[in-house]
């Protein structure tokens, strides 16, 4: 059997570019290679096989993978972003198999990668990144054939129950997961309530968080869009806040309102959302072999301190100390 580096290289010759250097700079969702062409030109090489024994095998699907590349060509048409743009192989298609594993290259992406949002003026670029994203997604007619999961309260309810079954088995702290057990309630019965129209509904990214955006001098550029689905464009920006400081979170919201309105609740929604991305999230988190050296400080903090005061109808959203901290 090939090991992914073969796969690379054996992918890398159905596409018109003469490659001088190939390195392997992450796995976790998909297995990323960085491609660099005699030109200088640098390329991301994915191959869609995750290290994650739990992640669904829908995000490998061929059909899947081809709707997200549709996706990123029409935001880079249909918007001034820079974007990976992906790239289609010497018969004109986007995804290329080999050994029965799906690869994509895309165009790399320059701009510096930060840990977390450190400034006000980097929460501004990443707001007015988002604003953009969504207000191209709610004018975006969808191709028929487009197929991404959507981001619903069927994959908070299966977070919980999973949440619930290790706090049983005494992996977790009871009392924790039963504050995050309330808190996935009330978000649910918040997403449960609001009508789907395309102001606030559409194709999003779903993993706005830093990772998975750089900066290059007065802009942020997203990247990886492997996660993009179906959802609220609040539910987008719930993950997104989650890694902001309390104190930039307006600053990032008002940006965002010059490209994409605001709904008159958003507060109380965007709290809603923020959950709603945590809990989501754990799908994923879960799945990784080394969770249970972190996750359970992790929910135990936010148990403590956003999740309770959101059951307790208490706001956080611009104030008190982040979880992380």
């Amino acid at each position: 059997m090939l090991n992914t580096h073969d796969v690379a290289i054996e992918a890398l010759t159905c596409y018109s570019i003469t490659y001088q250097s190939i390195d392997h700079i992450g796995q976790n969702a998909n297995t990323i290679y960085k491609v660099t062409d005699e030109e200088s030109n640098c390329y991301s090489l994915r191959i869609h096989l995750s290290k994650n024994d739990s992640m669904e095998r829908i995000w490998s699907e061929e059909k899947v993978i081809h709707s997200e590349m549709i996706w990123l060509e029409s935001l880079i048409n249909d918007t001034d972003l820079v974007l990976p743009s992906p790239i289609k192989n010497n018969i004109g298609e986007y995804i290329t198999k080999i050994a029965d594993m799906n690869c994509t290259l895309v165009k790399w992406v320059e701009g510096e990668q930060k840990q977390f949002v450190p400034t006000v003026n980097d929460a501004e670029y990443v707001g007015k990144l988002i604003g953009k994203l969504h207000k191209q997604s709610s004018i975006w007619k969808v191709p028929q054939s487009f197929t991404r999961p959507s981001f619903d309260n069927t994959r908070i309810s299966q977070s919980l129950e999973k949440l619930k079954q290790l706090a049983d088995g005494g992996e977790l702290n009871k009392n924790d997961v039963a504050i995050l057990q309330l808190a996935g309630e009330r978000a649910i019965l918040m997403m449960n309530d609001i009508e789907r129209t395309p102001s606030n509904w559409g194709v999003i990214h779903a993993d706005l968080i830093p990772s998975n955006y750089v900066f290059h001098k007065q802009e942020a550029r997203a990247i990886d869009f492997g996660a993009c689905g179906f959802g609220y464009y609040l539910f987008d920006l719930g993950w997104t806040l989650s890694y902001i400081h309390p104190v930039f979170r307006s600053q990032l919201l008002e940006s965002y309102a010059k490209q994409f309105d605001l709904p008159h609740n958003y507060v109380q929604q965007l709290e809603g959302f923020f959950v709603a991305a945590q809990l989501e999230t754990m799908n994923f988190w879960l799945g990784l072999p080394d969770s249970n050296e972190w996750l359970p400080s992790h929910i135990s903090k936010l148990a403590s301190r956003e999740f309770k005061l959101y059951v307790n109808k208490e706001e956080f959203l611009f104030s008190g100390t982040p979880y992380w901290e």
